[in-house]
């Protein structure tokens, strides 16, 4: 059984896009500067940004439009959250069916594919409402599905990921099929 390995999984209650970088304009409108969010203290409203030269500021967030101020407020959490989450992933098969081919029939099983993917919350304060999306590939393997790529999405919602704490979810599952090259053929001499 052929498997591509692509698993992307995407946690939420992170609605930002990491790594993003966007245009951010100053309270009075006149200075715009590109940089990307990277950490923010709420009780000092200050806010450290990658601005796009590379280069690591840290200022108070008062100095931004008040749209900026609000997309600052909001996201900061968010960030603080993905530093602390890991996310790991593991595969499980589980053999669903399996034949007991007779002479020139063919040997199939049939399989459960998914994944088990564990979320670690790696912080001192808990995590409510974590949304795990995912998404992955898997190849059929069935004669008549050669070569077929499966595309397997969905979403599953942790309520609850206590400090220091791991939780786990279960993708979907890809039903596939495993046959054998030949059928079985007679056994026996023959031959003359």
């Amino acid at each position: 059984m052929k498997i591509r390995d692509l698993l992307l999984i995407i946690c939420f209650p992170l609605t930002a896009v990491f790594g993003e970088m966007r245009t951010y304009v100053s309270k009075d409108g006149k200075k715009t500067f590109r940089g990307e969010l990277i950490e923010y203290e709420s009780s000092t409203r200050k806010a450290k940004m990658r601005i796009a030269r590379g280069k690591v500021l840290t200022f108070p967030i008062e100095i931004l439009s008040k749209q900026d101020q609000k997309y600052v407020e909001e996201q900061g959490p968010i960030v603080q959250a993905k530093k602390a989450l890991s996310i790991d992933t593991k595969h499980y098969s589980k053999r669903t069916e399996k034949n007991k081919p007779a002479q020139g029939q063919w040997h199939f099983e049939k399989y459960d594919h998914n994944y088990i993917v564990t979320v670690e919350n790696n912080r001192d304060e808990m995590l409510k409402d974590v949304t795990v999306e995912y998404l992955f590939f898997v190849e059929r393997n069935r004669r008549q599905y050669q070569n077929k790529i499966e595309k397997i999405s969905g979403s599953d919602t942790i309520d609850l990921v206590l400090s220091n704490g791991t939780e786990t979810i279960t993708t979907k599952s890809a039903n596939l099929e495993s046959w054998s090259d030949n059928p079985v053929m007679p056994s026996g001499g023959g031959g003359g």
